[in-house]
């Protein structure tokens, strides 16, 4: 019958060895740092119930995540837009807006498609990943808000990349991954609605 011990003062065999080796060397070096995206400006004009939206960003995607993209993996950038009562700060409004980026190997070109809650989604390709970029940097959006009394309000913006709509094998890694860090900071514009307009 075999025998099992504990050898405490021995050397870690296996694979126990390596995940421990990697975590401990893992510390000692730099921080690895993920994309950048920067809200830069954000423009808002109201009339009869619609939100006109002008949101600018600088969006750098890490190595990884272009490497992901060359590897077939979609990348969906999100904007989120929140309208709330400046002096009350109560939301009224809060719209999220998906563009999905793909690499097209065949052609060698990427795909940009703005994910529409009706299915009718509107895709572009472009030749190069930085012109994709470039089209994502200046977003022309629109919000519809219905009536809003007049006063002071508040908008805020923010875009990400969005871990949750990447492949299931991929998510957990991802969403502890700070070389998957894709965020900007919230961005805020006041907007003044007149009394009866």
């Amino acid at each position: 019958m075999p025998v099992f011990r504990n050898r405490p003062d021995g050397p870690l065999r296996g694979p126990l060895a390596w995940l421990l080796t990697a975590l401990v060397l893992g510390g000692c070096g730099p921080a690895p740092e993920g994309g950048r995206f920067d809200a830069e400006q954000l423009d808002a004009n109201w009339s009869t119930g619609h939100l006109e939206v002008h949101f600018t960003q600088r969006l750098q995607l890490s190595p990884e995540a272009r490497d992901a993209l060359q590897h077939g993996v979609p990348l969906t950038v999100g904007v989120e837009l929140v309208l709330r009562d400046a002096h009350t700060q109560n939301r009224i409004r809060r719209e999220r807006s998906f563009y999905e980026i793909r690499y097209l190997p065949l052609s060698e070109h990427y795909q940009l498609a703005r994910i529409a809650d009706d299915g009718q989604d509107e895709v572009r390709t472009f030749p190069r990943l930085r012109h994709v970029l470039a089209e994502l940097s200046d977003l022309r959006l629109s919000v519809e808000t219905g009536a809003l009394p007049g006063g002071e309000y508040e908008l805020l913006a923010r875009s990400y990349l969005d871990k949750h709509k990447m492949p299931p094998p991929m998510r957990l890694p991802v969403l502890f991954s700070p070389r998957w860090t894709h965020e900007s900071a919230w961005t805020s514009a006041t907007l003044e609605i007149e009394p009866g307009a």
